[in-house]
């Protein structure tokens, strides 16, 4: 079981108030548009509700994890385009922490502030969930960098100023060593970014880059040259579980739609809750939200104890996902001929709820993850 502290409580506040007020209303045309998600990360920034999991000493707000899970629900309950902007921020954010640490210090203070958006240039085509493959290079060129190589769904890639990269600097394609965390400016001659059109979590900035002998200075290494893939990986296993908390959101959002639907539409001469097929299915997705949502908050809560909770995180990110997509089409079903109206909040919360199944690592990785910590037992 898990308590929130007094502060937490208060940032869920403001963060639901934000979500339920600012987000709300900007959602559809974050969707319509397929953009807009620049101003979520810098209204959050300047109303102080960025850099929830940050240490105080980098500039954050010293929440830890749990925090981090309740705002991406939050948001995910309006948007997961806006969600995802957020994820996608505190997920540069904890890459720069974690492999360089002191020295990007001012880079996550501005990141906090919304004042820098980063963009997170990780996936390969050819790599996938297999981060280890990617074939992206930095080759020195006297005090520089020569960057070339391709990246997929590049989060916030079409608005960023900068770019967290993932590129060997030495060694080949496989290894552990050689791998270097670079912070780039997005504007770089040589980098060419396009949008993808994604049918969920738009707005985003989900994007292909391709890098084409993009010239760096040598210092734009985040940490040490060469050995950031350990702190990468780390990084990357607790984000995880902020996209468990997108996916909480969207059952969420996805059930109080249809709860409220059920209630208020009528049909041979009773609300449609009082149709026990619909009364019975929406009392098992309520119970399914508030167990994704333990789930994710159990693994939150081992995260800021310190725990290695990665099974934890993965458990959540599975169950929270599988959950999202079958809340969401059960919205949909119970809206009817109304729920397949292109820009309605279901519709819109359906094609979201697929996303979440398939980034930040499949379905299939998660079991994979879970399946191997059974094999130690």
């Amino acid at each position: 079981m898990y308590e929130l502290s007094k502060e937490v409580e208060e940032y869920q506040a403001k963060v639901r108030e934000y979500s339920q007020t600012v987000v709300k209303d900007y959602a559809k045309h974050m969707d319509e548009t397929n953009d807009g998600g620049e101003k979520i990360v810098q209204d959050m920034g300047q109303r102080g509700l960025l850099g929830m999991k940050i240490p105080p000493s980098f500039g954050g707000l010293g929440l830890g994890e749990t925090a981090f899970a309740i705002a991406t629900e939050e948001l995910g309950a309006e948007s997961g385009g806006a969600s995802h902007s957020l994820h996608t921020q505190l997920n540069a954010l904890q890459l720069l922490l974690s492999v360089g640490g002191d020295s990007a210090k001012d880079w996550i203070e501005a990141g906090n502030k919304g004042k820098e958006i980063y963009a997170v240039a990780l996936t390969e085509p050819a790599a996938g969930s297999d981060l280890g493959a990617f074939q992206t290079t930095a080759k020195p060129d006297g005090n520089e960098l020569l960057i070339n190589g391709e990246k997929i769904f590049t989060s916030a890639g079409s608005f960023s100023t900068k770019m967290v990269v993932l590129a060997r600097t030495s060694g080949n394609v496989g290894d552990k060593q050689g791998v270097s965390l670079l912070l780039i400016d997005s504007k770089t001659p040589g980098v060419e970014v396009h949008k993808l059109d994604l049918m969920g979590i738009r707005g985003a900035g989900v994007s292909y880059v391709k890098f084409n002998n993009a010239r760096v200075p040598k210092d734009s290494i985040i940490g040490k040259e060469g050995d950031a893939y350990k702190g990468a990986i780390k990084a990357l296993m607790v984000s995880r579980n902020g996209y468990a908390g997108i996916a909480v959101g969207i059952a969420r959002g996805s059930l109080d739609e249809a709860v409220n639907r059920a209630n208020a539409r009528k049909q041979f001469g009773k609300a449609l809750i009082d149709q026990e097929w619909i009364g019975f299915n929406l009392a098992d997705a309520f119970i399914k939200v508030e167990a994704a949502r333990l789930l994710t908050m159990r693994a939150a809560y081992l995260f800021d104890k310190g725990k290695e909770a990665l099974s934890e995180a993965s458990m959540a990110k599975y169950y929270a996902a599988t959950v999202s997509a079958e809340i969401s089409r059960l919205a949909l079903h119970i809206y009817g001929g109304h729920g397949l109206t292109r820009g309605s909040k279901v519709e819109r919360l359906y094609r979201d709820s697929k996303v979440m199944e398939i980034a930040e690592g499949t379905n299939e990785m998660q079991l994979m993850g879970v399946s191997r910590m059974l094999r130690k037992q």
